[in-house]
């Protein structure tokens, strides 16, 4: 496969082409995510979808992947999103055009827990060794000694281009010779680097998407552990929440463990929240590892108990940082995070769900698909329901 596989002079020019339009989004007067974040993913989307448009062995059942990806692409311009989403979808941009591409152009490659190691099989993999794959009959020179040159040339001006900046600012009058020099010569480097780096990516991801084609999908392996260690973390981890829980229904009742401490709904709503909420994410942590990526062959049974009291105490805490939230949202009113945090809640309600079914019914299925599909509507969901324009809409 390796052997056979050629870049033809026509896929150059798409690469060219492709990395010269990254360097002109770039440049328009956009907002910084649009046009540095946006527009240069979709490019990428756009050129390997036209590179590929002749062949005949696809998965056509990937391009559903496209439904999420377009939804998160037109986002902030159809409404304004969070920053904080902003920053979350330079994230999953490039997650779900790995899992997209990897499966559109493998048939051996499906969800699963290993998908988010995917990534790293296309970037930054075999970055400078792809030049190889260059075939240009017109030109007589080694692809091999191309990409050496290619190689030297962006090494060498990434370390001149910092000895040159050092030198400058230790030298005003060779700062001055070299800023006379560039108004001579009148290029825009940081345009050229732009464009040099951008052709050198889109390149590279691609051969490694043709690569990835023929190969067997990695597994990661269930490792073995001792049940004796993980029932004594999970009796104490579930002891604690009792204690914590008695707690809570002490202070909300009549205080029967007869504590000195006075709280209004307001001290109470903000007391401990995020903090709560990373418990229950800790919680969902132990229990996907011990079912998706452990294996326990003594004394199952009593470690699913423990894990279904363990999800039991997590739906608790949810409920209980829910009760928080539209206490703390009843007094101090409604705002982006506040929607977001009710979202995930509702999100890892789901997903607690799903784990406790597959516990009692002793399901072997990976979950993969399923997952994905809420986490995906979930996160959708918060790009456009958590904005400015729905709380303006509600009356906040």
């Amino acid at each position: 496969m390796t052997d056979k596989l050629k870049i033809k002079k026509s896929d150059i020019i798409v690469f060219i082409v492709a990395a010269l339009a990254i360097v002109i989004e770039h440049n328009l007067a956009l907002t910084s995510y649009i046009k540095d974040i946006v527009l240069p993913f979709a490019t990428l989307l756009i050129s390997y979808l036209y590179l590929l448009r002749n062949d005949t062995d696809l998965n056509h059942k990937a391009l559903l992947y496209l439904i999420p990806i377009m939804l998160i692409f037109i986002s902030d311009i159809v409404i304004d999103i969070d920053s904080s989403n902003r920053d979350l979808n330079t994230i999953f941009i490039p997650l779900l055009l790995t899992t997209f591409f990897m499966t559109l152009t493998n048939r051996n490659y499906h969800l699963s827990k290993e998908t988010f190691t995917w990534i790293l099989e296309l970037f930054p993999k075999n970055l400078f060794s792809n030049l190889k794959y260059i075939h240009l009959k017109e030109v007589k020179i080694e692809t091999e000694k191309i990409s050496k040159v290619f190689a030297g040339l962006l090494l060498g001006g990434v370390l001149g281009g910092v000895i040159l900046l050092l030198l400058m600012s230790a030298d005003t009058y060779f700062q001055s010779f070299i800023s006379q020099f560039s108004k001579i010569a009148d290029l825009d480097y940081q345009n050229i680097i732009i464009f040099v780096v951008a052709a050198l990516i889109l390149f590279s991801i691609f051969i490694n998407i043709l690569l990835n084609r023929r190969e067997m999908m990695k597994t990661i392996p269930l490792r073995e552990i001792d049940s004796t260690i993980i029932s004594i973390t999970l009796y104490i981890i579930n002891g604690i929440f009792i204690l914590f829980l008695t707690s809570e229904i002490s202070r909300l009742t009549v205080n029967f463990l007869r504590l000195p401490v006075e709280y209004t709904y307001a001290e109470y709503a903000r007391e401990g929240f995020f903090q709560l909420l990373f418990v229950t994410i800790i919680n969902f942590a132990i229990t996907l590892y011990l079912l998706y990526f452990a294996n326990v062959s003594k004394n199952k049974k009593r470690i699913e108990r423990l894990l279904i009291a363990l999800i039991a105490f997590s739906i608790m805490l949810i409920f209980n940082s829910y009760y928080r939230m539209f206490l703390y949202i009843g007094h101090y009113g409604l705002t982006i995070l506040r929607t977001q945090v009710v979202l995930f809640l509702a999100m890892e309600l789901t997903l607690f769900t799903i784990l406790i079914k597959k516990i009692v019914k002793g399901t072997k299925s990976s979950d993969a698909k399923l997952f994905f599909i809420i986490i995906m509507s979930f996160y959708i969901a918060n790009l456009y329901i958590c904005t400015n324009t729905f709380l303006e809409i509600l009356g906040y």
